[in-house]
């Protein structure tokens, strides 16, 4: 067995079992400052219920569970619990500001289960196909415990070495909330070491969700064959949608909230105090003002380790896609015949394959892959939307190489926003069999330019 599997084993362990580690440290001391002890035992009991459906979640065939819905689950699971946090961080940045606000036990023993449980299950999964994969159960496992034992001690350690009364003085409702989302963007993730965070993904759903979004509004409301939809105009465009830019706003997005709520407490001023002396209230705003601070270092606190990491983990350029040349087809009787299986070639790899078709002088590309549920998807390389230059391969996602935007190969075959644009086709066991006229009906609509209606 190599190291790097074993290395592997217990960074997983590590990083599970920490995680639960530091939550259970921050809400022990959220529940301590603010009087609400009652709702441990609904934690408790949620991190048991975690760990039987992980454990139930072993002994499931590996076909039963699609890893792509399972890291979907994940970001959603994300997205659910950094909402909830803007909710409240707005909430407090608002007309009541000074209301309080907590969870109930119901709702903590299910965002118990929903925070930790998708990535638990995702973890076990991986240390599975790793045991599989290097014919090493038994070290894969033992090396995972040792993770966990390691993570344990040391939030052990930490918890003895802090003041559960005065940590818990910086945490209400918002910034508990705003904690758990930020401990799950940066530990979330079921590949290993290969994904140790969900930013990446995010990154990557921020960006499809901002590009689409804003080139189903041009389609909505202009012509397609105007003049002013000339070339330059979408290489103008194009500058909204290149890899910085879009990182920058999909960051600014993701931290509105909490920049709310520093506004607020940080900059806006203490009402005035309805009762007592100039003296005492003075005294009254000095202790509303530090109050405001105090809660606010969090927030601040998240802010900085959210930028940091978020421009440390940035996607592959596009440069670095794998972008196959086109092979050459040609049209028999009407179709277009590709193998499925030749020497140079398999469809059922999981790689991107891209042909070339000649007709009347023009090149028209074409390009399959094999999606998750195996089956194959047939598209144009070419967009609905976008200038048609194709697009690349990275990971579990294709990449428009017009505008950077990420899409899972699990969408591909889906029409509208920057999907590639579907063929209808037929598979045997032998060959991919796709209409001419399918392609030549897809490839006008790419040649005349975009249509409000979009394909059909």
């Amino acid at each position: 067995m190599s190291l790097s599997v074993i290395y592997e084993a217990v960074v997983v362990g590590f990083k599970e079992c920490f995680k639960a580690g530091i939550v259970w440290l921050i809400f022990s001391a959220y529940i301590v400052a603010n009087g609400k002890r009652i709702s441990i035992m609904p934690f408790y009991y949620g991190i048991l219920c975690v760990f039987l459906i992980s454990a139930a979640s072993f002994f499931l065939p590996r076909e039963f569970v699609n890893r792509e819905y399972l890291s979907n689950f994940i970001s959603t699971s994300f997205a659910v619990i950094f909402l909830a946090s803007g909710a409240a961080l707005f909430h407090a940045s608002g007309a009541n500001p000074e209301a309080k606000g907590g969870l109930g036990g119901i709702a903590v023993f299910l965002f118990t289960i929903l925070f930790f449980s998708p990535d638990a299950v995702g973890s076990v999964l991986f240390l599975k196909e790793l045991s599989l994969m290097k014919e090493a159960e038994v070290m894969t496992y033992v090396s995972a415990l040792a993770g966990v034992f390691l993570a344990a001690g040391l939030a052990l350690v930490i918890r003895k070495a802090s003041n559960p009364a005065w940590l818990g003085s910086f945490f209400t409702l918002p910034q508990l909330l705003l904690f758990l989302a930020i401990v799950k963007l940066l530990s979330g993730g079921i590949k290993g070491i290969a994904e140790i965070s969900l930013i990446p993904a995010v990154q990557r759903g921020f960006m499809k969700f901002s590009h689409d979004f804003i080139h189903q509004t041009l389609v909505i409301l202009m012509v397609p064959d105007h003049l002013l939809l000339s070339t330059t105009v979408w290489d103008f465009i194009g500058i909204f949608f290149g890899p910085n830019l879009a990182s920058i706003v999909s960051l600014l997005a993701l931290l509105f909230f909490p920049f709310m709520f520093i506004y607020y407490s940080l900059l806006k001023p203490a009402p005035e105090p309805e009762a007592g002396r100039g003296p005492e209230r003075r005294k009254i705003k000095y202790l509303l003002l530090s109050d405001r601070r105090r809660k606010a270092l969090p927030v601040v606190f998240f802010v900085c380790i959210i930028v940091t990491t978020w421009f440390m983990q940035r996607g592959e350029p596009v440069t670095k896609l794998y972008n196959p040349k086109p092979k050459p087809v040609v049209e028999e009787q009407g179709a277009v015949m590709i193998p499925l299986d030749d020497p140079t070639m398999n469809l059922r790899d999981g790689a991107l394959h891209k042909f070339a078709l000649t007709h009347q002088g023009e090149e028209i590309r074409i390009m399959i892959i094999r999606k998750p549920d195996n089956a194959l998807s047939v598209c144009l390389d070419a967009c609905e939307i976008c200038p048609p230059d194709g697009y690349g391969q990275s990971g579990e996602h294709v990449i428009c190489i017009y505008c950077i935007t990420p899409i899972p190969i699990s969408a591909l075959g889906e029409p509208g926003g920057c999907n590639p644009i579907p063929l209808s086709a037929s598979v045997d066991s032998k060959f991919v069999r796709i209409e001419l006229g399918e392609i030549l009906k897809k490839w006008e609509y790419v040649k005349s330019g975009k249509s409000k209606e979009g394909i059909k």
